[in-house]
């Protein structure tokens, strides 16, 4: 069943606020160690993936049969934000379990095992490995796919160290012509058709890898991380997947022209140009079209893993959960990119399937965080609490969507430029704060695209007086500078 872009907002009513931010919390719902075969893990990560999937109906146009089929048989998480808008700070909240407030891990130039306080935290797949078992990975699960930025300490295997699809011949590419002053977002910022089929992206073979695993007999439960690079930038995907979206039928997401002029300084600044140069050369349309492209070319690498997964003896064994490490604005609020607090790059697919556990086609209206997986998984899978982590189990919620859900979500983000600003995200409001003391504030049902900003409306003033009582009371801003990662290629 799909719905509307924003059509579940209307259907929801806030949620009660109660001040807290860390604590592993939750009860129930997973089998108690020793009663059952111990659950395997089918770990999904899709790099870049907003909510232009059709369960989430964030494009109608969105192509996406695989992921959507995952939604039918288990929990699709409708308010699902990321602890943090950027690849490694996000991915780095959902490996640690720990939010960016409490590492100080903003950006993509800082990894937290370079510094003592985290030198030797325990991620997911340590966690499971101490407790029997083994645990492997492919692609982009970090903030690359080989290499320290990769923390080859967490894994017993890496089996795909590459990532992405082949670029497209020289002379076609950059054909839109446009000039960005930033050079990554320059190098980046492409979108075109290849002529290479599936089975010869680096994408593909990481799923067909994963797939060949799951067609393998294993005497202990497994870990099993697979990560899909697209729809990160570039665009490139194969021509079917282009030819699957029309440029002449492309429709292009809502947008209001003066949507930012409610908006404070550092609001403004966070969303940038890059937008202002794509309209006004006239390739926001095709822009849509390879982001569109680049959704199913990535469903369909999910969708290769899932089919093995289904034809295998661990099937009715395997919890999967697929996550995209946050979102994405193609336009929406004037903003082309991530790296913003609004609900567009802070919103992401979460799904959580639990055979035994999860209902079907079960959907859950409730604000959680990407940090909050690892509790999850943990809690699922029946092993002992970890302790000192900030996300909190979502077992009640997978055994019941419906259950009450004081918590809302927090969503960090810290531009080199200045300090950390924060999100929070109720089951009703949008409030940012910006570290100028600069406020957002959005009422997801009345406002579902966040076209007006009542911050300064004192009609609102209660309600986003409980919301600031969630903002982290300490926030950690000294490691965001560091050494930067040598960034590879994805394949040519």
């Amino acid at each position: 069943m799909k719905t509307d872009r924003r059509g579940f907002l209307r259907l929801i009513v806030s949620g009660a606020v109660v001040p807290s931010l860390s604590g592993t919390g939750g009860a129930g719902g997973a089998p108690k160690p020793g009663e059952r075969k111990k659950y395997n893990v089918l770990f999904l990560a899709v790099d870049d993936l907003n909510d232009w999937v059709g369960c989430l109906g964030g494009h109608p146009q969105a192509k996406t049969p695989n992921i959507d089929k995952l939604a039918e048989k288990g929990v699709l998480f409708e308010q699902a934000y990321c602890a943090a808008p950027l690849c490694n700070p996000s991915r780095t909240a959902v490996m640690t379990g720990l939010h960016p407030a409490t590492t100080g891990i903003y950006g993509n130039k800082t990894w937290f095992r370079d510094h003592p306080e985290f030198k030797d935290a325990e991620t997911i797949p340590q966690y499971f490995r101490r407790h029997g078992y083994t645990a492997w990975t492919g692609g982009k699960i970090y903030h690359q796919p080989r290499g320290k930025w990769s923390d080859p300490v967490s894994w017993d295997k890496q089996y795909s160290t590459n990532m992405g699809t082949p670029n497209p011949p020289a002379k076609k590419r950059y054909l839109h012509g446009m000039k960005f002053s930033n050079p990554i977002v320059q190098r980046l910022t492409d979108w075109a058709p290849i002529e290479q089929t599936d089975e010869e992206t680096n994408d593909w073979k990481t799923a067909d890898l994963a797939a060949k695993f799951l067609r393998q007999e294993h005497d202990k439960p497994f870990f099993l991380a697979c990560g899909i690079y697209r729809p990160h930038l570039s665009w490139y995907a194969p021509r079917k997947y282009f030819d699957m979206h029309p440029l002449e039928k492309v429709q292009l997401p809502a947008h209001k022209a003066d949507d930012l002029d409610d908006v404070p300084t550092m609001g403004r600044r966070m969303a940038g140009n890059s937008f202002n140069i794509i309209k006004k050369r006239g390739q926001w349309k095709r822009a849509v079209q390879g982001y569109l492209a680049a959704c199913s070319f990535a469903d369909a690498c999910v969708g290769r893993v899932l089919d093995a997964l289904n034809a295998s003896a661990y099937r009715d064994d395997t919890i999967v959960v697929l996550w995209g490490d946050h979102g994405y604005h193609i336009g929406e609020k004037n903003h082309f990119s991530k790296s913003a607090l609004w609900e567009e790059t802070s919103r992401t697919p979460l799904i959580i399937c639990v055979p035994g556990v999860s209902k079907r086609q079960a959907r859950c209206k409730r604000p959680v965080s990407l940090a909050d997986i690892y509790p999850t998984l943990v809690e699922l899978c029946g092993l002992p609490e970890p302790g000192g982590l900030d996300g909190r189990s979502l077992a009640p919620l997978v055994r019941d969507p419906e259950k009450d859900w004081p918590y809302p979500a927090l969503i960090s983000h810290c531009p080199f430029w200045y300090g950390a600003n924060h999100a929070i995200h109720s089951q009703r409001y949008h409030y940012i704060r910006y570290r100028d003391s600069g406020e957002e504030l959005y009422d997801n049902i009345a406002d579902p695209y966040g076209w007006k900003n009542l911050a300064n409306d004192p009609k609102y003033a209660e309600a986003k007086a409980k919301l600031k009582k969630w903002l982290p009371k300490v926030t950690a801003e000294h490691f965001r500078v560091s050494i930067a990662p040598k960034q590879p290629e994805p394949e040519r």
